[in-house]
Parts: structure tokens; C-alpha cells; sequence
């Protein structure tokens, strides 16, 4: 399924027109979501228990997943297409109210559906559970979701491997070709050449027989690690009052973003037994 996701991801791409890939992103961003959360609905997870897993903790031997997950939530590369994107929908400071709600709602959203995969993976995918692809995990929900099972999850899937595969893609092209000084217009042929070469990648490996479940998490795992560089040029450049003047990070932000960074570096400490 992998390839055939980037081979869509690639033929939506060749659009090049943002207002129509937005409204794409939107629809299968809520066609995920609505089929995750449906899943977790349906599994009927203990209520107590997901309460219990508020309590922030890292059993021995989870830093790597634990980092990960962070690194799949927020994945490093998408805060730069958030910033390449936000300057193609609003051209002026009036925006800044309505991007905010934007965020916030993405932000909202996304964890959401985390949390419906985290409790339709504790539910119907016990330690232990051999998972080598999306098929399987289809499979361990069949005595819960019954014949559906496949439907409602290949569903899901499908819709979150087409938005993964075009936004790393799209997030390289800006990155690349805003540090170039290249003209960041979509209908380019080095604009078009950057994302293909990165669609072009991802075939290659994907090709070469490793487990896609490994794959992930090695590159989830690597995002998480990059994290804290990302957030601390981040709160640097949001602190430039030469830059940025009266919209400088407010003081809850620098403490919200220096209490974020101090954890992502303990967990990679953590991760590389140095503490």
C-alpha cells in the first residue's frame, strides 16, 4: 500500500494549485479521523484505565517509542510547511487571529485521533501481538469490528498514509527551496523536482523488503531526536523583538516552550542511557 499512497500522494502534488491540496488534506484528514474514532469507540476501551494513562510515565525500555510517538506528533518538518502555508492563505497581520484558531484546532484534532490509535492499539493489539503491517493490525480487529474490520481500518489507513506522503514531500520543497532562495511556487519544475525526488525515495526503500513498522519508527524516532534543535531555534527567533516586535512569544508561551524542550532532551538523554 505504500507505494501506491505515494504514487497518489505524487498525482495530487502535480496539482499545484494550494487552495485545492488544502481542501484535500481536509477531507482525508476528517475521513481518517472519523474512521479512528470510530474504531476506538467501538473496541470499548476501560474508561478508568484510559484516565490512569493521563499520568505521564516511561516504563524501562520505552524512551525509543515514547520519543517516537512525540516525534509523529509533532513531526519536525511539518512546522516547516505550517509556516510556508500560513504565508499562502494570509498575506497580513489581520490573519494572525484566524491562523491561531487554525493551529489550535489542528493541535485539538490530531490528538484526538493519537489517542484513538493509542486505545484501539491497547485494546485489540496486546502485548506481545505479532504486527508486521496495516493488514494485520485489520486482522486483530476482526472479533471486535467483525466483517468490517478491514473496511474501517484500510479506511483510515489509506487516508493517513496519502496525507503523510504528501506532506513530507511538500514540506521539503518549501524548506528547500526557501533556504535556496528559490521562487516558492508550486508549478515549478524544482519545486515539482524536490517533492519527486523525496517520493522517489521513499519507493526506493520501501522496495527494498524492510518492515514498514520498523521504517516508521526509526524515522518517527529520528524526528523525535531533531525535536528539541527545532524548538529551541524556535523560541529563539520567537524572542526576537528586532524580527517579530509586538508579536514576540507571550511569557506562558516561553515557559509551555522551555518546559517542551526540557523534556524532549531528557528523553533522548534517556534514550541514550545517559541518564
Amino acid at each position: 500500500m505504500g507505494n501506491y499512497n505515494r504514487i497518489v500522494a505524487g498525482a495530487l502534488l502535480l496539482i499545484g494549485n494550494y487552495k485545492v491540496i488544502e481542501k484535500i488534506f481536509i477531507v482525508l484528514i476528517v475521513v481518517m479521523s472519523i474512521s479512528f474514532v470510530l474504531t476506538a469507540i467501538v473496541v470499548k476501551p476501560d474508561i478508568a484505565a484510559m484516565a490512569a494513562g493521563f499520568v505521564p510515565k516511561v516504563p524501562d525500555g520505552t524512551a525509543i517509542l515514547v520519543i517516537s510517538l512525540i516525534g509523529t506528533t509533532i513531526v519536525p518538518y511539518t512546522l516547516f510547511l505550517q509556516s510556508a502555508t500560513v504565508q499562502e492563505r494570509w498575506k497580513g497581520k489581520e490573519g494572525l487571529h484566524e491562523s491561531r484558531f487554525d493551529i489550535i484546532a489542528s493541535l485539538l484534532g490530531v490528538m484526538v485521533v493519537s489517542i484513538s490509535i493509542i486505545v484501539s492499539a491497547a485494546v485489540a493489539f496486546p502485548l506481545g501481538t505479532g504486527i508486521k503491517n496495516p493488514a494485520d493490525m485489520a486482522l486483530q480487529l476482526e472479533p471486535i469490528l467483525g466483517s468490517w474490520a478491514k473496511y474501517v481500518f484500510s479506511v483510515g489507513i489509506f487516508a493517513a498514509g496519502i496525507t503523510s506522503s504528501m506532506t513530507a514531500p511538500l514540506a521539503a520543497a518549501y524548506a528547500t527551496t526557501g533556504i535556496l532562495g528559490w521562487k516558492q511556487d508550486m508549478k515549478s519544475n524544482r519545486f515539482r523536482g524536490i517533492w519527486a525526488f523525496i517520493i522517489l525515495v521513499g519507493v526506493i526503500f520501501s522496495g527494498m523488503g524492510y518492515s514498514p513498522i520498523d521504517l516508521i519508527l526509526f524515522s518517527q524516532y529520528a524526528n523525535g531526536l531533531i525535536l528539541p534543535i527545532i524548538v529551541l531555534f524556535l523560541l529563539l527567533v520567537m524572542n526576537n523583538k528586532r524580527l517579530l516586535g509586538e508579536n514576540m512569544n507571550r511569557t506562558w508561551m516561553n515557559i509551555v516552550g522551555w518546559i517542551i524542550f526540557g523534556i524532549t532532551v531528557l528523553l533522548t538523554l534517556n534514550a541514550f542511557n545517559i541518564i
